[in-house]
């Protein structure tokens, strides 16, 4: 798998990492609130070996208690033809 399809995993790392939360927590958390994670599976989306599902990025933003788009990093600025 392409590491480009999954441009979270830092995010979740870090945002783990500043709660001080171990990947064992982070996957108790998430199965807590329904979603089948192991912690497996969370260290393959951290190092990017996997992509991430809309669901599971919904199910990190519950159990960080933060929004989706958090996990995301800032892209470019896009300049878009004004009207005329």
């Amino acid at each position: 798998m392409s590491r480009n399809a999954n441009i979270i995993g830092r995010n979740i790392a870090k945002f783990r990492y500043q709660a001080g939360w171990t990947q064992e927590f982070l996957a108790a958390r998430m199965q807590v609130l329904g979603c089948y994670i192991s912690r497996d599976i969370i260290a393959n989306i951290e190092t990017r070996r996997s992509a991430v599902t809309d669901k599971r990025i919904a199910f990190f933003a519950a159990a960080f208690r933060i929004p989706p788009s958090r996990f995301f990093p800032a892209g470019p600025t896009l300049n878009w033809p004004k009207d005329q």
